[in-house]
């Protein structure tokens, strides 16, 4: 990020010049670890001065922005090897950078980004088809389809993964980068990366086993035991399971005791409790106070109102409490974020939910 898409670390910005994919705006990645110990990142990256997919999908309608368009993707984003022979002695010494340049985008492309299905590529019930959707459709020329906003790129070889050749020769690793231009493929990508951030380790099974394991080994005990003591006993028991089955690699414990995380955003982000709030508006909210919402082909969000009549007119609406707890030391315990900001300060009354979780501390 630092030396080939031009990010400022220390600013939390991009660099004045850029970088491959011109000048960053922000990022967000997700890490994991294969089991030969490798990296296995996914990324989100936004670029400055890009349109939301409605705006972007008018201006393509302009034959010379959609041209400029394309041109700027095409460049980025390949999805071809160059048409040569490639047979070069590891002695040779290479003078021209541009031939030289090229030899590598076919050496590393063959290598690294051509597709061979696997049975990996047959799990999950695709018997007879490539569960990564390979081979591609092969495509001549970019295009935009105006009656399905549809933008769909050149693609000449259907067996090779979209890859930028700066990245793949400069860091040697398989990887696919693709152009978001659609909200339904934006969501898409924010849910696959956010299951990375949440999904466990351990597979269903072996859980299952470690749980099977740590019953077992629960003594006996007394007969006077109480169901919350050998209710604590059984989930002590699940818990060193858990702890000394757990199997970590040596790169990621060490990205651990440097105190980072296993997500790579570009900025410092406050966690915002958006189920917690709209669970909090469905059960105080009665129905017919409600609204839908729309999305269209664009995901431009219209709101609908709903006339759905109040059956029982004498049902009164409860007042919104909140709870005070103390822990074992008569202290208040805090709030969650939703009671902030129902009870929050008379100067605060205009500011939304989103801006009250960014600005208030």
């Amino acid at each position: 990020f630092k030396h080939l898409l031009g990010w400022d670390f220390e600013k939390r910005r991009s660099s004045v010049d850029g970088g491959l994919f011109g000048r960053i705006r922000a990022f967000y990645g997700s890490s994991e670890y294969t089991e030969r110990g490798s990296l296995h990142g996914h990324y989100l990256i936004w670029l400055e001065g890009a349109c939301n997919p409605s705006d972007m999908h008018v201006k393509l309608r302009d034959v010379k922005f959609q041209q400029r368009f394309f041109a700027f993707f095409e460049d980025i984003i390949h999805h071809h090897l160059p048409d040569i022979e490639v047979d070069i002695d590891p002695k040779y010494e290479p003078r021209e950078w541009e031939s030289t340049f090229t030899s590598q985008i076919k050496q590393c492309g063959e290598a690294l980004q051509r597709h061979a299905c696997r049975s990996v590529c047959h799990k999950y019930g695709n018997d007879s088809s490539c569960r990564f959707m390979f081979p591609h459709e092969v495509v001549d020329e970019s295009f935009f389809d105006e009656a399905t906003n549809s933008v769909v790129f050149k693609c000449t070889d259907g067996t090779v993964n979209y890859f930028n050749p700066n990245l793949l020769v400069c860091c040697r690793h398989n990887h696919d980068l693709r152009c978001i231009l659609s909200g339904k493929s934006a969501k898409a990508a924010m849910f696959y990366i956010s299951d990375y951030i949440t999904k466990m380790d351990s597979k269903t099974y072996e859980m299952l086993s470690l749980l099977s394991r740590a019953v077992s080994c629960i003594p006996s005990g007394h007969a006077e035991d109480s169901p919350s003591a050998r209710a604590r006993t059984l989930l002590h028991k699940c818990l060193s399971q858990f702890t000394r089955q757990q199997q970590i690699h040596a790169q990621q414990a060490a990205r651990y005791i440097r105190g980072l995380a296993d997500g790579i955003p570009s900025h410092v982000t406050v966690p915002m409790l958006s189920s917690l709030l709209i669970s909090y508006v469905t059960s105080t909210v009665p129905v017919h106070e409600r609204g839908s919402v729309v999305f269209d082909e664009d995901d431009a969000v219209e709101e609908l109102p709903t006339h759905v009549e109040n059956t029982d007119e004498d049902e009164e609406i409860e007042d919104v409490r909140i709870r005070v707890s103390a822990d074992e030391h008569g202290q208040i315990v805090e709030c969650n974020q939703i009671h902030h900001y129902m009870f929050r300060a008379s100067s605060l009354t205009d500011m939304c939910f989103y801006d009250f979780c960014r600005c208030v501390r």
